[in-house]
């Protein structure tokens, strides 16, 4: 009885589960799961009844067994009685006993026939419940069946409707983008041909096929046409700001100088040819270098020219000389909006992208301009592929839209439709049944019976929805100049029927708006805020391509190309047809910003030939790649010698620009010159990436015998030429190479002299010693240990010698001849500009009188001149011929390493 309680309360829980689901509207609101379970729990409470059913029929057959054995007893009793009977005849005896046991037996026998009677009306009673239960759940299985099917066949009518809908919108958004085209092609070609008859006099000037200058059209007034114009390239240096996010340059930037006051001519009109860039989203403007050296947008119209009809040109007024330059920019759209009416804007880049206001929404008129910068799909998923850890959870994001606005207040809200990327569908993986098999080959029935269980919960699923209770969809807003993302948590995003627009009211207006689906689960409210940083970097970012290769029949001329790396395949048949091979190919790819300025740089033994730079300035350009041929030489050629190649560096910097104090506001900062931007910016050098440069060296055959000549010597103290020259002659064997190896020459070093100067070999090798030691070591002293070294005490004590007999000779010289002793100290003391910059306190430590110091500085208008005169004074005090006073004065001023040069110059 406990079993068939069970089953009606799993029944009825049934019943009321299938009258809720009835009842809702929204079947994807409905948990499949606990339907499940009730399903579950019912085929449970079935099956113990069945178990139940089957207890009982088994002590049915045993209580019949039983009841047979009763017959069996009473047929015996009834037999025994009888018997009894009969000896009841022959005997008289205990009859009253045996009739009570009779008795007794009779009825033990009329309780079990009761007691069988009952079970076998339970086990109809039971027999009966479980075939109407079984019954009335297959027949409300067949009812929910029906109704799914009922359900998804609507389900996919309103599918149908909803793509034949959005198709048919779809193709309303088509005529009206084809309306809105035309229009604009007749509003310019009336524009055009307002300007064309109001310039129809005008004389035409072409800087088309001019070497010197940049492409160009000049109209002039018929009065003016001797104007004088000059039409000038631009410098690198000069380009600075002329881009701003999302820009792009689309033709050669250039100057246009001319003079107004000359003559009555007012302006003159400029044509600038471009290269053609077919986007919804852009537009194509012409930006001037202002005085302050910021560069802004002007009036820009299209125009045509018979003579040159396979190039597009944009025409703009100029009324004194200017630097100008044609820009790609995002379409930028300006509403005027009317306290006084009601109305709805479409965007010309984006026909998802509207808004539409009521009356009154202000209290004034006001003005918006919308700027979108589209966002694709591929570049999302690349994306995320890239930032797999920071964008997981992230789903969907929609462009970028920047909103400038007058300071107003709304009254009421507007409703803007946003855009958003379509998120790909997730495919329902079927899983496969488990196939747990008998020893016959037979799935079992647990296994069956999980992957029926698995089979209706997907068939759930796929007739009520997905759940979609973990994704979220969110408004993230910025400010102009502001890095972070924050998160209005205060307004609604309503998805809609067509699922890549998302509806939301607006109250108040922000800078910079994005719309973002991402899953709650797996991603936080910080980490989305980082994840769309990111992001807005990856948009405004570029990838560059470094491309280095060597002329296949000079090694020594290369060719280094900057260029985005969409255009790598075109850049490479162009340089591979100028004969530059692929073979040691060098590529290195970066990521830029468009228009940034760069410095190329050479490092290490491999320079350019007759480069009279050092730094070589660029800038990269997406449509404008740069090229930079030269021819390459080695520095020392006894270098590298470990090495078939002769390598250096060449290096790609840039200015890193950071604000001194915090940031200002982009209207502000355009008032402000160019100067007083530069001062609140500090810039540094920071180096992007280095490219090895190989020169292969050439062949010992092929190296031709160099003819050296004498290298001039200027002697130093005691060290002249012709002592060297003595003491090289005087070296026996090879004496000379381990005199060079104590004097800190390498082995290669010594086998290149030896090999380019043979005989005179060590004569070079001194010379090329004394040439490679610091002025500030004392070289008579390093000599002298190297001779130790080698055990020539005698050439020694011939140096100490001769360094006496100097000392002796200085102190019987004259005065003149004294200061053409001192003549190369004093000049080496003057060239420090720290010394003479402290020329009194210097003429003070050696006791000049005041009266001398003053003289000097009324006679001497240079210091220089000042600093030499009181060196001179000092020695002509002086009654001998000796620099250790001086040197010791020097030494206590600080300038250790200038003190131990003149020690040695002594």
């Amino acid at each position: 009885m406990v079993s068939i309680t069970k089953l009606d309360q799993s029944l009825g829980d049934l019943r009321r589960e299938i009258i809720d689901l009835r009842q809702i509207d929204h079947s994807h609101e409905y948990d499949t799961k606990r339907l499940n379970s009730i399903l579950n729990i019912s085929r449970d409470s079935l099956k113990e009844t069945e178990k139940f059913q089957q207890h009982i029929l088994n002590q049915l057959q045993q209580f019949e067994i039983s009841l047979a054995d009763i017959n069996e007893i009473l047929r015996a009793n009834v037999e025994q009685k009888m018997q009894l009977q009969q000896k009841q005849k022959e005997q008289t005896g205990d009859d009253l006993e045996i009739r009570a046991k009779l008795m007794a037996l009779n009825a033990e026998t009329l309780e079990c026939r009761a007691a069988a009677i009952q079970l076998q009306q339970e086990a109809r009673m039971i027999l009966s419940r479980a075939t109407e239960i079984e019954k009335l759940a297959e027949d409300e299985l067949a009812q929910q069946a029906l109704e799914m099917k009922i359900k998804q066949q609507e389900i996919e009518r309103n599918r149908a409707a909803e793509l034949e809908r959005r198709v048919k919108l779809e193709e309303e958004r088509q005529r009206l983008k084809e309306l809105q085209q035309q229009q604009e092609r007749i509003l310019a070609m009336a524009h055009k041909s307002i300007i064309e008859n109001e310039y129809a006099n005008w004389s035409i000037r072409e800087f088309m096929h001019v070497d010197q200058s940049p492409p160009c059209i000049i109209r002039t007034s018929p009065d003016d046409f001797s104007l004088p114009i000059d039409i000038t390239y631009l410098s690198v240096s000069e380009t600075e700001y002329l881009l701003d996010r999302q820009e792009e340059l689309i033709s050669t930037p250039l100057k246009v100088i001319f003079h107004p006051t000359v003559s009555n001519q007012s302006f003159l009109i400029v044509a600038i040819p471009y290269i053609i860039k077919r986007s919804p989203h852009r537009e194509n403007i012409i930006k001037i270098r202002q005085a302050n050296g910021l560069w802004t947008s002007i009036d820009t119209n299209e125009s045509v020219f018979d003579s040159h009809k396979e190039k597009h040109f944009v025409e703009c007024r100029l009324i004194n000389s200017s630097a100008c330059a044609v820009v790609s920019r995002l379409k930028r759209d300006r509403i005027l909006i009317k306290n006084q009416s009601s109305g709805k804007y479409l965007s010309t880049a984006d026909a998802r992208f509207t808004f539409q206001w009521p009356k009154n929404v202000s209290e004034t008129d006001f003005h918006i301009q919308t700027c979108i910068q589209p966002v694709d799909l591929p570049t999302f998923t690349q994306f995320c592929e890239q930032y797999r850890h920071e964008c997981q959870g992230l789903l969907a994001v929609g462009p970028i839209i920047e909103l400038t606005f007058d300071d107003v207040t709304l009254l009421e809200p507007i409703q803007f439709t946003l855009p958003i990327l379509i998120q790909p569908k997730k495919k329902i993986i079927q899983p496969k049944p488990i196939e747990t098999t008998t020893d016959t080959g037979i799935i079992s029935h647990e296994a069956q019976q999980e992957f029926i269980a698995q089979q209706q919960q997907l068939i759930f699923k796929s007739m009520l929805g997905e759940d979609l209770s973990n994704e979220r969809l969110v408004l993230l807003y910025s400010n102009f100049n502001e890095n972070i993302w924050h998160i209005d948590t205060n307004i609604r995003c309503i998805s809609t029927k067509v699922p890549d627009i998302i509806n939301i009211d607006m109250q108040s207006f922000y800078s910079r708006i994005i719309i973002v689906r991402y899953d709650k689960q797996l991603m936080s409210n910080k980490q989305l805020q980082t994840a769309i940083h990111l992001f807005e970097q990856k948009l405004n970012q570029r990838s560059a391509t470094l491309i280095l290769r060597h002329r296949l029949t000079s090694p020594n001329e290369i060719c280094l190309v900057c260029c985005s790396s969409q255009r790598i395949e075109t850049i490479s048949n162009e340089i591979q047809q100028e004969n530059y091979t692929n073979f040691g190919e060098q590529t290195k790819e970066i990521v830029l910003q468009e228009g940034q300025l760069l410095e190329l740089r050479f490092r290490g033994n491999v320079l350019p030939i007759n480069q009279t730079q050092q730094a070589i300035p660029f800038a990269f350009n997406t449509n404008f790649p740069f090229y930079f041929e030269t021819n390459i030489s080695e520095i020392d050629k006894y270098s590298q010698h470990l090495s078939a190649y002769f390598y250096g560096y060449l290096e790609i910097y840039s200015k890193h620009k950071t604000p001194r104090h915090s940031m200002r506001e982009i209207e502000k900062k355009k008032q402000l010159s160019i100067d007083m931007i530069k001062q609140d910016r500090q810039e540094t050098d920071v180096c992007l990436t280095e490219i090895l440069v190989n020169l292969p060296k050439p062949s010992v055959e092929s190296r031709k015998t160099i003819e050296k000549t004498l290298t001039k010597f200027t002697g130093e103290g005691l060290l002249t030429s012709a002592l060297l020259r003595d003491m090289s002659a005087s070296l026996v064997g090879d004496e000379w190479r381990w005199l060079a190896s104590c004097l800190g020459m390498t082995r290669m070093r010594i086998e290149a002299i030896e090999r380019d100067f043979h005989d005179d070999a060590p004569y070079y090798m001194l010379l090329t010693w004394f040439k490679r030691v610091p002025r500030s070591s004392d070289k008579v002293l390093l000599l002298t240990h190297g001779l130790m070294n080698i055990k020539r005490r005698d050439l020694v004590q011939e140096l100490q010698t001769i360094l006496n007999d100097k000392r002796l000779e200085q102190r019987t010289l004259s005065k003149d001849e004294q200061l053409k002793v001192f003549r190369t100290p004093f000049n080496r003391i003057c060239q420090r500009d720290e010394c003479v910059r402290i020329w009194k306190q210097l003429a003070r430590e050696l006791s000049l009188s005041n009266e001398d110091i003053d003289r000097i500085d009324t006679y001497y208008p240079s210091k220089h001149e000042r600093c030499l005169r009181c060196l001179e004074q000092w020695a002509s005090n002086q009654t001998r011929t000796d620099l250790s006073p001086l040197v010791k004065v020097i030494r206590t001023l600080g300038f250790k390493p200038l003190a131990r040069e003149i020690e040695n110059m002594a």
